[in-house]
Formats: C-alpha cells, sequence, structure tokens
C-alpha cells in the first residue's frame, strides 16, 4: 500500500501508546489471518499489520521511525524506504524483513514482544471455540518464508489422560494420527506431530484440560477438598485420596485439626512450568454426617457437658486491618 504509513496501517494516531498499538494490532491480526480469511488481500494486509507492529512495537525502532517521519522518508513503498530492522535506502520493506527466511511460520513478529504464543491465545482463547470439548483444527498456515506449512489445532483432554500420558487417536487430514501425550502434562503443553496428514504438513497441538469432577489445576498443584467428621478433626484419622491415574494413598490427618487447614501430597501432580512436579493440595472441611441417630446425639450432648467451650465471636482478619488502618 504506497504511501501509507506504519500508523495509518495499525489506524492509530502518532500519539498511541505502546498497549493501544498492541491491541490494534491483534485486532487486525485476526481480522486479516490467513487462516481465516480467505479474501484474496487477507495475506497482503496481515503482512503489513505485522511489519508495521514490529517496528512500532520496539520503543527504539519506533523513535527511528518519528524521526523518519518527520523528514517524510517513511511509509510502506516509499522513496526513502523503511524496513522492520531499521531505515533500508533504496528498499522497500518486505515479508522476510518482518518474518525472516527461516521461520516454520510466518504468523508473528519476532522481537516485536508478540509471538506464537500470544496469537494462540488470539484465535483459541483460554478454552477454545465455544468452550468445545474434543480436537479442533485451527487452520493451516501456508508455509511462508521457506518452511514447512503448519496445521493448528487444541486438543482438550481429561486430567486422568494429562496424568497418566499415553496416545491419543485424532483425525487430521481425513487420516487418524496418535498423539503422544506425555504423562503429567499440564494444560497449554505444546505437541508436534510431524507430517500429520501425510503432506510433509506439521501438525501442532495445544493440551487443554477439561472440568474435572475432583480437582481444580493451578500451574501443576491439584486442588481439592477432603470432608472429615468433627471426630475425625479431634482425634485425628485417615482419609483415601484418588489420583487421577486410578491409584490411590492415604492422607493422613493430624489429631487437633482445625476446619480449613490445607494439607499437601508432594510432587503427585502435574508439571510445573519450571519442569518439577506440583502437588497435591487438600482443604479439610468439617461436616456433619447425615442421618446422624440418637446415639450419636447422646454422645454429642455428652460432649457439650463435659467441656468448657463456649462459642464467642472474634475480629476477623478483614477486621484487624481496618482496625490497623484506622489507628495508623
Amino acid at each position: 500500500m504506497a504511501g501509507q504509513n506504519y500508523y495509518d496501517a495499525l489506524g492509530v494516531s502518532r500519539q498511541a501508546s505502546r498497549q493501544e498499538i498492541k491491541k490494534a494490532y491483534q485486532k487486525l491480526a485476526k481480522q486479516w489471518h490467513p487462516d481465516v480469511n480467505k479474501a484474496p488481500e487477507a495475506e497482503t494486509r496481515f503482512k503489513e499489520a505485522a511489519e508495521a507492529y514490529e517496528v512500532l512495537g520496539n520503543e527504539e525502532k519506533r523513535a527511528a521511525y518519528d524521526e523518519e517521519l518527520r523528514y517524510g522518508a517513511a511509509g510502506f513503498g516509499s522513496a526513502g524506504g523503511w524496513r522492520a530492522d531499521g531505515p533500508a535506502t533504496g528498499r522497500q520493506a518486505g515479508w522476510d524483513s518482518a518474518f525472516g527466511e527461516d521461520r516454520g511460520s510466518a504468523y508473528s513478529a519476532p522481537g516485536s514482544g508478540f509471538g506464537e504464543d500470544d496469537l494462540f491465545g488470539m484465535f483459541f482463547g483460554s478454552r477454545g471455540a465455544a468452550g468445545r470439548a474434543g480436537f479442533d483444527f485451527f487452520g493451516s498456515s501456508s508455509g511462508f518464508g521457506g518452511g514447512p506449512s503448519m496445521m493448528q489445532a487444541q486438543l482438550e483432554i481429561t486430567l486422568e489422560q494429562a496424568y497418566k500420558g499415553g496416545n491419543v487417536s485424532v483425525k487430521a487430514g481425513g487420516r487418524e494420527v496418535a498423539v503422544s501425550i506425555p504423562p503429567r502434562s499440564p494444560e497449554g503443553t505444546v505437541i508436534r506431530v510431524p507430517d500429520a496428514a501425510g503432506q510433509g504438513e506439521e501438525l501442532l497441538i495445544v493440551l487443554q484440560l477439561a472440568p474435572h469432577d475432583i480437582y481444580g489445576v493451578e500451574d501443576g498443584d491439584l486442588h481439592g477438598t477432603v470432608e472429615i467428621a468433627p471426630w475425625q478433626a479431634v482425634l485425628g484419622g485417615e482419609a483415601r485420596v484418588p489420583l487421577p491415574d486410578g491409584s490411590s494413598i492415604k492422607l493422613k490427618i493430624p489429631a487437633g485439626t482445625a476446619g480449613g487447614r490445607t494439607l499437601r501430597i508432594p510432587g503427585k501432580g502435574l508439571k510445573r512450568r519450571n519442569g518439577i512436579h506440583g502437588d497435591i493440595l487438600l482443604r479439610l472441611e468439617i461436616v456433619i454426617p447425615e442421618g446422624t441417630g440418637e446415639a450419636e446425639k447422646v454422645l454429642y450432648r455428652r460432649l457439650a457437658d463435659t467441656s468448657s467451650y463456649q462459642a464467642g465471636v472474634r475480629c476477623g482478619s478483614g477486621g484487624q486491618e481496618r482496625q490497623k488502618a484506622a489507628m495508623g
């Protein structure tokens, strides 16, 4: 688009903040990404937006570009020319300047702070299209820049599958493909399957975890709740905790345990970002068992008669903080 400068390409003013520039690029990338938009001009528009963001998303490059603008030398196809890696006298900014000649995927701008992970977040979202479970294709890149073409997809699996690992069969390009899931794989794990459709295409899969009946997952840690009876809280005891691989482990409940206490089973979670295994964290909740009979009520009454404990109200942590703030 000869004569159009980078600010015009993103639809922002020259006073736009870095965040405004990034949001503008995200919007245009989603609109013109060749995997989503099949219009003839989509590839060109996507390249122009990515090239503009490569410059304006970098403070040093943007400052140099603004200086060029003052002399009227910058812009797409302008006489002076401008490349994403700086001014390029007599040479128009090109596709390779923005993405590099050896990239397998041409859909991100290296060095700009907006890479493939960000693009996955833009198109997949936190749970994928409409929250659907299963295998969702996003599309395939056309191998710009000389690299192999790539199909992109997300695969929603159960916590049990992620914990145990193993092969999951999916359909890609009309054929069955076995996807090998490493044991203890956390959400967001990326699995590459070469030549998935038998046409030289690489399948790039991002794992998503389906909601689980017992455990919530946070950075490799599994969070759950263990319900215990009042006498277990006082005397201690054991609880059997099921693991996602089908086995179970005995959890020792210390005597004198208060409700709300969290017990830890180390090393039994999924992998964390640092590569080590997370823990299982179990919050204890004291419950009154349903169907309490008369014999049990007699024991409770005897306990009430012999105990000197008196119920009362105390200031919670939030109230203490407010008191300190008022006094301070």
